[in-house]
């Protein structure tokens, strides 16, 4: 009797040891056999899957942006305060950034691969933070709104708090001793000055 195979744990399971490799090698230097090699299966199976390593990185930002997404919609919809939504889309962002340092450090390279291209990838990084931007924005106009945050430049201040996360996947990418409590704590400290006085 045949087995089950489990397609979407499989897929998940090579974008983890995909995301390993990547960080380890460097995006550039990895290919599609070295991927088979490292998830032990055949490169043929691995193409049922994913059509070349950029599907599979791809899928790898589509799988940590739409946990952040589904937390923003359960805080939107949530009876809560602005401040209270806001520090649980933060600390969901950190999460998912502390919880996937491979990620993080595969994104700094790719970028890093860009910039010494000479290629400006802006329309695909606004593809993927603008929605958090985006997000960032409403709760801070609503809080605004309901009297809860001072009166805010929001657009600058959505940059300026998506700035801390851009702080953060820096330390993520370059030391070893980046740590969740401290970036959570600069934010802290920003969320604090948001305050209606």
């Amino acid at each position: 009797m045949a087995r089950a195979v489990d397609h979407e744990g499989r897929k998940r399971r090579i974008v983890a040891e995909s995301l390993k490799l990547f960080a380890a090698v460097g995006y550039a230097q990895v290919n599609f056999g070295m991927i088979a090699k490292n998830c032990g299966v055949a490169r043929t199976l691995l193409y049922t899957y994913f059509k070349n390593k950029r599907a599979i990185f791809n899928k790898a930002i589509e799988e940590v942006t739409s946990r952040v997404a589904a937390t923003y919609e359960t805080s939107r919809t949530a009876v809560a305060s602005a401040e209270a939504k806001l520090r649980q889309v933060c600390a969901a962002v950190l999460d998912q950034m502390y919880g996937n340092r491979d990620f993080i450090c595969v994104i700094a390279d790719v970028l890093a691969n860009y910039r010494r291209k000479g290629v400006t990838p802006f329309e695909r990084i606004a593809q993927h933070t603008g929605g958090l931007k985006r997000a960032f924005a409403r709760i801070l106009d609503e809080g605004v709104a309901r009297g809860e945050f001072r009166p805010l430049d929001v657009p600058r201040t959505a940059s300026v708090l998506y700035s801390q996360f851009e702080a953060a996947a820096l330390r993520i990418a370059v030391t070893n001793n980046a740590d969740r409590a401290e970036s959570a704590a600069d934010l802290e400290a920003l969320l604090l000055s948001l305050r209606a006085r």
